[in-house]
């Protein structure tokens, strides 16, 4: 029992360094002319030249990558099949509604439209969910053992 806790915690923290090092090669791995656009004053200044559908397909490589690592550590968390079909359906959802949303945002120009796009960007490229199913897990796994 206490080997499998280790084996647990050490999968866990080589899953997490998977996710840091998707974020720390992404220059090299991803097509993303947004991400030099948005370090810069994006509110006035027009989008960049980019090909939409090249954005979308290594945004979506990218939320795949992310969405299967974030998977696997909530398994070596909670080893419970029902959380991670939830986490599945939620980041299932999660990329049709995130992908329509900045497609319609890439549409538009006005300063909100840069903003919203900005940050719904940040929700599809970067594991942020994984924090807020985890946490989600954590409260529903000790509420249980309270009944």
């Amino acid at each position: 029992m206490h080997i499998n806790k280790i084996l647990s915690t050490l999968m866990i923290l080589l899953l997490v360094a998977a996710v840091v090092t998707v974020r720390l090669f992404q220059e090299d791995l991803f097509y993303d002319p947004l991400n030099e656009y948005f370090h810069i004053n994006f509110q006035q200044t027009p989008y960049p030249e980019m090909y939409l559908w090249k954005i979308m397909v290594s945004n979506s490589l990218r939320f795949l990558i992310n969405s299967i690592l974030s998977l696997w550590i909530i398994w070596f968390l909670y080893k419970t099949v029902a959380f991670v079909k939830a986490g599945l359906w939620v980041y299932l959802f999660a990329f049709l509604f995130l992908s329509t949303a900045i497609v319609m945002l890439l549409q538009l120009d006005s300063s909100l439209a840069k903003m919203a796009l900005f940050y719904t960007r940040r929700f599809l490229i970067h594991p942020l969910l994984l924090f807020v199913l985890a946490a989600g897990f954590y409260y529903l796994k000790n509420k249980n053992r309270q009944l």
